[in-house]
């Protein structure tokens, strides 16, 4: 169950949904690796539109206790959530990563909701961090990611 608190504690829910969703350095290394911001704005709005469906799958692995498809669906959406900077999200899918490793669906389960709330917050923020992403990409990125800002 400490996975549980440690993916509960990240979890903040008394933040708007624009603050601090994303790490910006995290898709500026992105468009950086691809020497373009374009597939890297590109990618951050199709991570955002498949938000709802990758939580969806991986409820249902989890409710049927399929070790297979849960973690087919968290992987995803973990290394996803890396390559965007949505750590947060990130964050709450390791912790749910380890519960499938052990067979702790019931735990997994219990923690989807704080997941479900960095999501949400991600989509509710969708337009606003596609506005600033494009804005500071095309403007050549940002200068201070030694910081890690975030958006």
């Amino acid at each position: 169950m400490s996975d549980l608190r440690a993916v509960t504690s990240h979890a903040e829910p008394h933040r708007t949904p624009s603050e601090s969703v994303l790490d910006s350095c995290k898709l500026q290394a992105l468009a950086e690796e691809l020497d373009d911001s374009a597939p890297a704005i590109r990618f951050l709005s199709t991570y955002l539109s498949m938000l709802p469906g990758r939580i969806l799958r991986i409820s249902t692995g989890l409710c049927l206790h399929d070790a297979d498809a849960s973690m087919d669906a968290v992987l995803s959406l973990r290394i996803s959530s890396a390559m965007v900077g949505a750590v947060e999200t990130e964050n709450q899918c390791r912790a749910i990563e380890a519960m499938i490793r052990e067979h702790h669906f019931d735990s997994a389960v219990l923690a989807l909701p704080a997941l479900q709330n960095s999501t949400d917050r991600c989509s509710a923020a969708g337009p606003q961090l596609l506005v600033k992403a494009h804005e500071s990409l095309r403007q050549g990125g940002i200068e201070s990611c030694a910081v890690s800002p975030r958006w």
